[in-house]
Formats: C-alpha cells, sequence, structure tokens
C-alpha cells in the first residue's frame, strides 16, 4: 500500500511540476501583454511566490520517493 502511495506521489507531484515550468512561460506573455516583462520566464521562478511553489513541489517528489524505497506493499 504504502509503495502505491509513493509511486502516485511522484506521477502526481512530476505532473504539478511540469504545469509549472510550463506556466512560467504563461506569467511571462501575460506580463508581456501588461508592458513590462522579465527577459527569461526563468527569472519569474526566482520570485518568491513562484520559488516556493517549485520547492514544496520538489520537497513532495522526494518524500515520495522516500516512502517508495522504504514501503511495503502487503
Amino acid at each position: 500500500m504504502k509503495k502505491s502511495v509513493g509511486l502516485m506521489g511522484m506521477i502526481g507531484g512530476g505532473l504539478c511540476l511540469s504545469l509549472e515550468i510550463y506556466m512560467l512561460r504563461v506569467l511571462q506573455g501575460l506580463d508581456k501583454a501588461a508592458g513590462s516583462w522579465l527577459n527569461s520566464a526563468w527569472r519569474y521562478a526566482g520570485s518568491g511566490p513562484c520559488l516556493a511553489a517549485l520547492i514544496l513541489t520538489v520537497l513532495i517528489i522526494i518524500a515520495s520517493a522516500a516512502i517508495f524505497a522504504v514501503g511495503k506493499d502487503e
């Protein structure tokens, strides 16, 4: 049971991380429409809320991998 929870956490975390990375370009596009933007979409990742979301997602993936590694299927 724990292995499946860890696997689902890793898959969900990977999907969430992928969505966050793609949304950086959308955020840059919205700022371009407003008139002021940063040159690189990755600079948006360094801002407070984006950085917190990225770190939280990576921590979820790491915790899920640890649960998967030590978990036992029953």
